[in-house]
């Protein structure tokens, strides 16, 4: 039987990352369940391990960008052989990911992008597991038979290459999406140089001879073909990436208008459940903008909500132009709530098990007044973590907003007592015991708070109530070193230091009213401008300065926590946690515990 010739070859390179067509049902063949693998095969436990461990954590952090499919527990299971005997990554319809112990060797040839490379392949694999495309594994059950028909079989699939490609060609983009969106530098694998190029070892990695009664020949591509022609692809999918990048250093910054700018455009292109949660979340903001704006002082619902982004933060600072004109504010609330709504819902269409969308909807259903549609939310939010203070702190509120007290005070207790560091639980068990005349308790509750937090407009709420005169004095600090990056947000473009040299890359974003300018330099500085004035400055991992007070990449949190104080914001992202000082005009993302990038903003 002819075979298609170029098509062999990707059919054989995507033992490493999988091919796509599911064939049978979860029932229908042991392989497609984990416990066979568990059973059959050595393990590569991280307990033992620590290149396995961190395979696990990359594996997780992907994961938590990427999302799931309904219904399934995604984990990841490596086989402890070097073998060819299986492939090197396979995704299985159960939601599992397996790989071998052979892929990590390839991925950590260098071990400087070994973490990167190893992202990258995690997440093809996930996004097979989202389309539900597991021809692979068909392929891998098939590609050792004796059976002369199951060989025809694999030969006439081979034949319909042109399909599968483009599905394989899917599963390349996404994964390097996830991969970036996760934080890990899928663009300097992509550049990796010709003497250590790792999609060329990948490629090399497979020998024909896995497939029996199928050959190739000279016609085929090489590796090092393959290789170009995936840089080249990949290279393309990675500059959209930059656009979710921008979204995330303006929506740490508080700068919710122009987040949801790089947010909506980057959609266009990939969209997924957490560019809809976090488009949510900025039309959240500006809707609390306009809440604040319609609402006199004691109108204003009382309680503190606990979101993925502190409505406190900046967001008396937003500045919103456009479809707002002339409309006043209680149309201009309705309509970005309802904007807020709709985007949680589609984040949680995609990802039923997407917790922090849960949380964020029901926040705004109560914001908005829909009390019992935020409970049956928020409900759904406990099922899925019982011991998240936020969600447990959100449900209180709305069991209380609902004339439920007894309900309210068992979650908000219960909130209390899982994380007693968490502010938001103090506050409104202090201002439930205030509305019901409970003076003692109310001022035991907030003199809790203010431990935790003294500087809020939360806090000034309470010293108002308790007639407080103690205000305590902003945390600060003095600072011994010339500033870094020598270069202050609202300069201009002009004043970049000339040590600095020129920009290794400069590109415009005509969004919004003025394009953004986003230039990046040698020393690890990125900038973004508007009319030639600088709105943002991002210190990105590369970077080797350090903040005035000695703070640099790869710091310990506990380090920043001690010169800075205690965030006024913690906003979990898909790239770790970003710890965000408003008042200073700095933002720190927090990875395993340390600093991985700062940016400086307006304030």
């Amino acid at each position: 039987m002819a075979v298609k010739k170029v098509s062999v070859f990707f059919i054989l390179i995507m033992f490493v990352t999988g091919m796509p067509l599911a064939v049978r049902s979860a029932t229908d063949n042991p392989k497609n369940r984990i416990d066979f693998w568990q059973n059959n095969y050595e393990e590569f436990k991280p307990a033992n391990d620590p290149l396995s461990a961190k395979a696990h954590q990359i594996f997780e952090r992907v994961l938590n960008a990427a999302g799931r499919r309904p219904g399934i527990l995604p984990k990841l299971f490596i086989v402890n052989i070097e073998s060819n005997l299986i492939p090197l990554a396979i995704a299985i319809p159960d939601g599992s990911i397996i790989i071998s112990k052979k892929i990590l060797n390839i991925c950590y040839q260098n071990p400087q992008r070994g973490d990167d490379r190893l992202a990258f392949i995690l997440g093809h694999e996930i996004a097979h597991q989202l389309k539900e495309d597991f021809w692979h594994l068909r392929f891998f059950q098939l590609k050792d038979s004796e059976n002369q028909d199951a060989l025809k079989t694999l030969q006439r699939t081979v034949q319909q290459a042109d399909k599968i490609l483009a599905k394989e060609i899917q599963a390349d983009e996404h994964g390097i999406v996830y991969a970036a969106m996760a934080g890990f530098n899928t663009r300097a694998i992509i550049g990796d140089d010709s003497k250590n190029n790792f999609f060329e070892y990948v490629a090399a990695a497979q020998d024909p001879a896995y497939v029996k009664g199928v050959h190739t020949d000279a016609t085929h591509p090489s590796p090092k073909q393959r290789a170009v022609i995936v840089k080249s692809r990949l290279m393309q999918v990675v500059e959209k990436t930059d656009l979710y990048d921008l979204g995330l250093l303006f929506y740490q910054a508080g700068e919710y208008e122009k987040a949801a700018l790089f947010f909506n455009e980057f959609n266009k292109f990939f969209p997924s459940r957490e560019v809809y949660h976090n488009l949510g979340t900025c039309y959240h903001q500006m809707a609390l903008k306009y809440y604040r704006e319609w609402k006199p002082e004691g109108a204003r619902f009382p309680f503190k909500l606990s979101l993925a982004i502190d409505p406190v933060t900046r967001a008396g600072q937003i500045q919103l132009r456009g479809s707002g004109q002339g409309k006043d504010a209680e149309t201009l609330f309705k309509e970005h709530i309802e904007n807020a709504l709709r985007f949680y819902q589609t984040a949680i269409d995609q990802d039923p098990a997407y917790e922090l969308a849960y949380n964020n909807l029901g926040c705004a259903l109560l914001i908005q007044g829909e009390v019992y549609k935020a409970i049956g939310v928020l409900q759904d939010a406990y099922k899925l973590n019982p011991l998240n203070p936020h969600s447990l702190n959100n449900l209180g509120v709305a069991f209380y907003q609902a004339e439920n007290p007894t309900q309210a005070l068992k979650y908000l207790n219960l909130a209390n007592q899982i994380d007693p560091g968490f502010g938001a639980s103090s506050f409104n068990l202090g201002k439930i015991a205030h509305i019901e005349n409970n003076d003692k308790d109310a001022e035991e509750k907030w003199l809790a708070y203010l431990d935790i937090d003294p500087y809020s407009p939360w806090a000034q709420t309470i010293r108002q109530t308790l007639s407080l005169d103690n205000t305590p004095q902003k945390f600060c600090f003095e600072s011994k070193a010339r500033r870094q990056p020598a270069l202050e947000v609202g300069a201009y473009e002009d004043e970049v230091p000339n040590t600095w040299q020129a920009p290794l890359q400069s590109k415009e974003y005509p969004l919004g009213e003025y394009p953004f300018k986003v230039s990046s330099y040698a020393n690890g500085y990125m900038t973004v401008s508007q009319d030639d004035e600088i709105i943002l400055i991002a210190a990105l991992p590369s970077c080797l300065d350090t903040t005035p007070e000695g703070i640099k990449h790869g710091a310990a949190q506990d380090k920043v926590a001690a010169i800075y104080g205690p965030p006024a914001n913690e906003v979990m992202t898909s790239k770790g946690v970003s710890w965000i000082y408003p008042a200073k005009g700095m933002a720190f993302l927090m990875q395993n515990k340390m600093v991985n990038s700062w940016t400086l903003f307006n304030h």
